[in-house]
């Protein structure tokens, strides 16, 4: 794995987490812990989550556009990465 592999795919796992915090601060004017506990109280975190991963898609178009394949590749490694978790979560609950 180069460098630029290496950013993507931390910028793919994170960027699901700084996407929901602004939406849930910003847009809904909620406290965040306030709405993670009600999240996982109602067992709907496979569905955030998938929702979250919305703002990879545009990471990633954006990486492609700019000819930067191999974050792009990092970003697109995270994605695959949130699947497994989200279908691990979906059998659990």
């Amino acid at each position: 794995m180069n460098k630029q592999n290496v950013i993507g795919l931390f910028v793919g796992i994170i960027s699901p987490f700084v996407a929901f915090a602004i939406y849930v601060l910003f847009v809904m004017e909620l406290d965040l812990f306030y709405m993670i506990n009600k999240v996982l109280e109602s067992n709907k975190l496979p569905h955030i989550i998938s929702l979250s991963l919305l703002v990879n898609l545009l990471i990633f178009f954006m990486k492609i556009k700019t000819n930067r394949d191999s974050a792009a590749r990092g970003v697109l490694g995270a994605t695959i990465f949130y699947g497994f978790v989200i279908v691990y979560l979906k059998f659990i609950s």
